[in-house]
């Protein structure tokens, strides 16, 4: 049953537009005790949010795309690590081949089932069910 929500979730994320997706985004870093610094997407050059979690002082770079391939991925990962900037790396992409990042803490990939699941354990499905309809 686990697994046919995770699909119906994943079907639903798929059908937002990309301000919406990013916004979807937004909420579940918001929801898990993250704090955006500066705007939400737009045009900004490399990155789609900069977060930070107030309590342990943590910095997050988030990138978010509706598709992409492993080449896009690698470009995004490129663009951080020049960047010099500390603190976690996060991808967040609903429709994508198998995509791999290196295994390191700080190197977060999210999409697919992954994406799915956490939407629901934020507390988001029913966000995402009255965007849908």
């Amino acid at each position: 049953l686990k697994r046919e929500i995770a699909a119906v979730t994943l079907d639903m994320i798929r059908r937002l537009q990309p301000d919406e997706f990013e916004t979807l985004v937004d909420l579940i870093f918001t929801r898990s005790g993250w704090r955006r610094v500066g705007r939400l997407g737009g045009n900004q050059p490399d990155v789609d949010l900069l977060l930070e979690q107030p309590l342990t002082g943590r910095r997050g770079w988030v990138q978010v795309k509706s598709s992409c391939t492993q080449a896009v991925l690698d470009e995004y990962y490129g663009r951080f690590r020049r960047s010099g900037a500390a603190g976690d790396f996060f991808f967040v992409v609903h429709t994508a081949p198998a995509l791999c990042l290196p295994a390191e803490p700080n190197l977060h990939l999210w999409s697919g089932d992954r994406l799915a699941d956490i939407v629901s354990e934020v507390g988001l499905f029913d966000w995402l069910l009255k965007r849908i309809r």
